[in-house]
C-alpha cells in the first residue's frame, strides 16, 4: 500500500512540474512579445527590464526544480541580441552571441544549433562580414544535408531556398543561391573526373589488346621460321610450305600495319590523357567565372567533346571489323547528302554534283557520315565560289569520291597532323579536332583511304578512295 502511495505522489509531482515548466515557457514567450512591442515604441529601458525579469523567473524556476533550462535562457538572450543589433552595438552583440552559443551547446538540440547559425549569420551580415556570414549558411546546409545522397542534398537546397523566398529573406536567398551554384559546379567537376577515369580505363584496355597482338605476331614469326626449316629439309613438300609461308607473311604484314596504326593512336591517346586537364581546364574556368549563357556554351562543348571521344574510341577499338556492304546507287545517295549539306552553305556558294548513275558495294550510313562531314566542313571555310562532289571509277574494284571547295585552304603547318587526334589543345567551343580523324577511321573500316590532295592549290580537295 505504501509503495502505491509513493508512486502516486511521484506522478503528481512530475505532472505538476511539467505544467509549471509549460507555464514558464508561455510566460517567456509572452515576455518576448512584450519586449518586441516595447522596442517598437522606442521604450528601450522597459524592454531590457522585461528581459531581466524573464531571466529572474527562469533562475527562480531552476533553483526550485533543480533543472537547468538553457532553451529558455536562449530565447531571452536572442531577444537581447535582436535589440542590440537594432542599436548597432557591436560589442554587446558579440557578447550576446557568445552567450547564445553556450546555451545552444547546453541544450544539445539540432533546432537550437541551426537557429544559432542563423543568428550568427545575421550578426555578421549586419556588420558587413559577408564571408563569415556565408560560412555560417554553409555550415547550416552541411548540417541539414549530412548523410544524404546527391539527390537528397539537391532537394535540401531547394527546400531551404523555398523557405527563404517565402520568408522574404533576401540575404539568405542570395547566400543559398551562391552555395547551390558552387555545389552544382563541384558536382560537374566530379563527373568530368569520372569521365577522365573512364578514358584511362579504355586506354589500359587498349594497351592489353596491343600486348596480345604483339604476342600473336611473335608466334606467327616462329611459325614462319619452323616452316622454312621444314621446307629446306623436305623438298617434296616445298610447294605446300611455300603457300603456307606466303599466307602467314600476308597475315603478319596486315597485323604489322594494324599494330603500326594502334601504336600511333595509343601514343596520341597517351599524350591526350596526360594533357586532358589542359583540354578541359579552360572550359571549367570559364564555367566558374562567366555568366549562365557562357556556362551553358562551355558545358555543351564539354559534352560534345566527350561524346566525340567515345565515338572515336569505339571506332578505333573495332578498326578491323569491316562494315557490312551492299549494292547501291551512289547518284541517289550523293544527291540526298548534298541536299542535307546545302542547308549550311552560304548564299554566295554554289553546290555542284557530278556523280554518275552507277552501283557500288559499300555501306550507305558510314559513307554518308564521311561525305556529309566533309561537305559541312567545307561550308565553314568557303565564303564564296563553289563546293563540288564528284565520283570517278578508277578500276573494276576501285572508285574515288572527290570533294573540292574554293575556300581558304588548309595551312601547311597543319597538314601533317590533319588526320591525327589529340595533337594540340583547342578551344572546345570552336571545335575539338576529332572530325577528320573519325572520318579517317570510318574510311578504313569501309576498306578505303581518306587523304588530302596536297597538289591542289585553289582551295581544298579531299579524296576518299574505296576498294570493293
Amino acid at each position: 500500500m505504501k509503495k502505491i502511495l509513493f508512486i502516486l505522489s511521484f506522478a503528481c509531482l512530475t505532472i505538476a512540474g511539467q505544467a509549471q515548466s509549460s507555464n514558464l515557457q508561455k510566460t517567456v514567450e509572452e515576455g518576448i512579445k512584450t519586449s518586441i512591442q516595447q522596442t517598437e515604441n522606442r521604450e528601450w529601458k522597459e524592454a531590457f527590464a522585461t528581459c531581466r525579469q524573464m531571466d529572474a523567473l527562469i533562475y527562480a524556476d531552476e533553483q526550485k526544480s533543480k533543472q537547468a533550462a538553457p532553451h529558455l535562457h536562449y530565447l531571452v538572450t536572442k531577444e537581447r541580441l535582436r535589440m542590440y543589433l537594432r542599436l548597432n552595438n557591436k560589442e554587446q552583440c558579440q557578447k550576446q552571441l557568445n552567450q547564445l552559443k553556450l546555451y545552444a551547446d547546453q541544450a544539445k538540440t539540432d533546432a537550437l544549433q541551426e537557429d544559432y547559425l542563423m543568428s550568427e549569420a545575421g550578426y555578421y551580415q549586419k556588420f558587413g562580414m559577408t564571408e563569415k556570414s556565408l560560412e555560417c549558411y554553409k555550415q547550416l546546409v552541411q548540417k541539414r544535408s549530412t548523410g544524404k545522397d546527391e539527390k537528397g542534398i539537391d532537394q535540401c537546397y531547394q527546400d531551404m531556398l523555398k523557405q527563404a523566398k517565402q520568408s522574404n529573406n533576401a540575404v539568405l536567398t542570395n547566400a543559398l543561391n551562391k552555395l547551390y551554384t558552387h555545389w552544382q559546379d563541384s558536382i560537374k567537376a566530379v563527373k568530368a573526373a569520372q569521365e577522365l577515369q573512364a578514358l584511362q580505363d579504355d586506354y589500359a584496355a587498349s594497351q592489353k589488346i596491343l600486348r596480345q597482338k604483339e604476342s600473336k605476331i611473335s608466334t606467327q614469326q616462329y611459325v614462319i621460321i619452323v616452316l622454312c626449316i621444314l621446307a629446306a629439309a623436305l623438298a617434296c613438300g616445298l610447294l605446300f610450305f611455300f603457300g603456307v609461308m606466303v599466307k602467314h607473311i600476308r597475315q603478319i604484314k596486315k597485323l604489322k600495319n594494324s599494330l603500326s596504326i594502334a601504336n600511333s593512336n595509343n601514343e596520341l591517346k597517351s599524350k591526350f590523357i596526360n594533357s586532358i586537364g589542359e583540354q578541359i581546364s579552360p572550359s571549367l574556368e570559364a564555367i566558374e567565372q562567366s555568366n549562365s549563357s557562357v556556362q551553358k556554351k562551355h558545358i555543351e562543348a564539354l559534352k560534345e567533346f566527350l561524346q566525340h571521344i567515345q565515338q572515336y574510341m569505339e571506332l578505333e577499338t573495332s578498326r578491323e571489323e569491316r562494315y557490312e556492304v551492299k549494292d547501291l546507287n551512289i547518284n541517289t545517295l550523293c544527291e540526298n547528302i548534298m541536299n542535307k549539306a546545302k542547308e549550311s552553305f552560304r548564299p554566295e556558294v554554289n553546290a555542284t554534283l557530278n556523280v554518275p548513275r552507277v552501283n557500288i558495294r559499300t555501306n550507305a550510313e558510314a559513307l554518308e557520315k564521311v561525305l556529309l562531314y566533309l561537305l559541312e566542313n567545307a561550308a565553314l571555310h568557303t565564303e564564296s565560289g563553289k563546293i563540288t562532289l564528284e565520283f570517278k571509277k578508277r578500276s573494276a574494284h576501285t572508285g574515288q569520291f572527290i570533294l573540292t571547295d574554293t575556300g581558304t585552304g588548309i595551312p601547311e603547318e597543319k597538314r601533317a597532323n590533319l588526320f591525327k587526334p589529340f595533337t594540340e589543345v583547342l578551344d572546345l567551343t570552336e571545335g575539338d579536332g576529332l572530325g577528320l580523324p573519325t572520318c579517317n577511321l570510318i574510311a578504313y573500316k569501309l576498306n578505303g583511304v581518306l587523304r588530302l590532295d596536297e597538289e591542289y592549290k585553289k582551295g581544298t580537295r579531299f579524296i576518299l578512295e574505296l576498294h570493293s
